[in-house]
């Protein structure tokens, strides 16, 4: 198994990508702890999941968001399972809107959720981690940080940021031990997508005319690579992202 004895922290765990990549770590023996902002619901994934892996998961509420509710949650999996090994940046909120109607609360929202929490879970597990042995963060971004696509300005600068915070935590924690990378995801069959495409019935086609897959993606064609980013395989992988979205040539 490529996690055995390894304990993974992932934010947004509750569905979406965040529940695939949990379901694969745990699937390679991973101790898996799920943050959402909807505590139940990361309950319930943690208990589904364990009965079909076998493994024990823990399914907690966070607000990425709240500086002290982060520090109080990583200290509790430090107590709880000794160390943390992995962190996956996966909680994330995507609101599309038009440049001259984005408001500040809709630009706050995205930069607070998409990369504050994302710096506020990176800050707290690297503190308790140096000294401690290699830990992995990925972060997951998205292909909108690298090409422009409409009325996503607030999400496309969240995640582009993301990209930014990942290489400088590379470059000065490196020495140390910890490692970090991100995953840029483009357009995945998700709760976040599906009504989009429920409201839109030409999307799918849209998004996907210009991918040399010409197919959405699937949660799982995330977590796989997620799973390579946080496994030994990637042991000389750092500061760098990789776009999942099927060829899409928009992205770089």
């Amino acid at each position: 198994m490529l996690l055995s004895e390894r304990v993974a922290v992932i934010t947004g765990g509750a569905g979406g990508i965040g529940r695939s990549v949990a379901t694969l770590f745990a699937q390679e023996g991973a101790e898996v702890v799920l943050c959402d902002l909807d505590g139940r619901a990361a309950a319930e994934a943690a208990a589904e999941i364990g009965a079909r892996s076998g493994r024990r998961l823990l399914g907690w509420s966070l607000d990425v968001r709240e500086a002290p509710a982060v520090d109080r949650t990583v200290e509790a999996v430090f107590r709880e399972l000794g160390r943390i090994d992995i962190l996956v940046n996966s909680a994330g909120v995507l609101r599309r809107a038009p440049l001259v109607e984005t408001s500040e609360e809709l630009w706050d929202l995205h930069l607070e959720v998409n990369l504050k929490g994302a710096f506020l879970m990176s800050r707290a597990v690297c503190r308790l981690m140096l000294g401690r042995g290699r830990c992995k963060i990925i972060n997951l971004s998205s292909d909108s940080a690298l090409a422009a696509f409409p009325n996503e300005a607030a999400y496309a600068a969240s995640k582009a940021g993301l990209l930014a915070l990942t290489r400088s935590i590379a470059r000065d924690l490196g020495p140390r031990g910890i490692y970090c990378n991100a995953v840029c995801p483009g357009a995945v069959r998700t709760p976040m997508l599906e009504p989009l495409l429920a409201e839109d019935p030409d999307l799918e086609r849209r998004t996907t005319s210009g991918a040399a897959l010409r197919r959405i993606g699937e949660p799982l064609d995330v977590a796989r690579v997620t799973l390579f980013l946080a496994s030994s395989l990637s042991d000389h992988v750092t500061g760098e992202h990789i776009v999942v979205n099927g060829g899409d040539v928009m992205s770089p």
